[in-house]
């Protein structure tokens, strides 16, 4: 019987407790303290719920190349590496040759990281040294 009645006390403070968590805290009133926004101002309103965002606008094909061929020529281990980009409204064309796998696939993911939904074309041969 102890235990019941101990289950049904523990059963009622989690209730409680779980009750207390969902309600906001309540709010003091401001004691001088400044708006965080200009008066002049109204505050920025947040899109209703049931909106979405409008998707950001995409880069234009020659900032999508001058991006990917400014991330090939960053990055130290494809620096004797030949490869080359091509852009166009629909895909980007990657060209030229490396000396490994590991290279062609940072060439792959750098040129996958600018191009939005264009087609990614490979063209770039792995040759392996001897």
């Amino acid at each position: 019987m102890k235990r019941i009645l101990l289950g049904l006390v523990l059963l009622a403070a989690t209730v409680a407790f779980a009750q207390q968590q969902g309600q906001p805290p309540p709010t003091m009133p401001p004691q001088g303290t400044p708006p965080t926004f200009p008066e002049d101002r109204a505050p920025r309103q947040q899109m209703p719920p049931d909106q979405e965002a409008p998707p950001p606008q995409g880069l234009s094909t020659p900032e999508v190349q001058q991006q990917i061929q400014q991330g090939l020529n960053s990055e130290p281990i494809l620096r004797n590496s030949n490869v080359g980009v091509h852009v166009d409204k629909n895909s980007v064309i990657l060209t030229g040759t490396v000396d490994s796998q590991q290279k062609h696939d940072l060439a792959l993911r750098i040129a996958q990281s600018y191009a939005g939904d264009r087609k990614i074309v490979d063209k770039i041969k792995v040759t392996q040294r001897t």
